[in-house]
């Protein structure tokens, strides 16, 4: 019988225009909820390597030690940054950076002689999702020397040579 009281009809078209304002506020709130996980270091993958095994050939860094480090960045700013530095800025400023940025980046260090091999577990690089990571080495002659790692599982080689070293990873 409301139907046939004067503003029946009104009653429903506001009720119906309430209902889809609460959805449209709903959803709104649901993207912007998602979209925030990227901001909170919620993107990106973890580093699920199963084992990362660094070689030092008997000639490594021309018969000396050489150190080296693996960084994850968990954030695309700070991604943009590491890929530019060569390992001779990153060495000098890696305590600034991680001072300055501390919930940007992690990393571990090592320094290994010729003809060393360490097998690093797993559980050496647990943590939060990362958007990118690197291997630097601290060889004294003028280059880059790094090298940017593109796979999150597997296992994990560093193998270090006289003037150079390569990252390659296996499923």
């Amino acid at each position: 019988m409301t139907n046939w009281l004067p503003g029946g009809s009104i009653r429903r078209g506001l009720r119906r225009g309430a209902n889809l304002i609460v959805m449209l506020v709903m959803t709104t709130g649901c993207a912007c909820l998602l979209a925030s996980c990227g901001m909170l270091g919620l993107s990106g993958e973890k580093a699920k390597w199963s084992q990362v095994t660094l070689v030092a050939s008997d000639e490594a860094n021309n018969d000396s030690p050489v150190a080296v480090d693996v960084v994850l960045v968990s954030d695309d700013a700070m991604l943009a940054r590491i890929a530019e530095l060569p390992a001779s800025k990153w060495f000098a400023g890696r305590a600034d950076l991680l001072a300055t940025f501390p919930k940007s980046l992690r990393f571990r260090s090592w320094e290994l002689v010729p003809g060393q091999r360490l097998d690093l577990p797993a559980d050496s690089f647990a943590g939060p999702r990362v958007a990118g990571a690197f291997v630097f080495a601290n060889y004294p002659d003028p280059g880059a020397h790094r090298v940017r790692i593109q796979q999150f599982s597997g296992h994990l080689v560093v193998q270090l040579d006289s003037n150079s070293f390569t990252v390659t990873d296996s499923q």
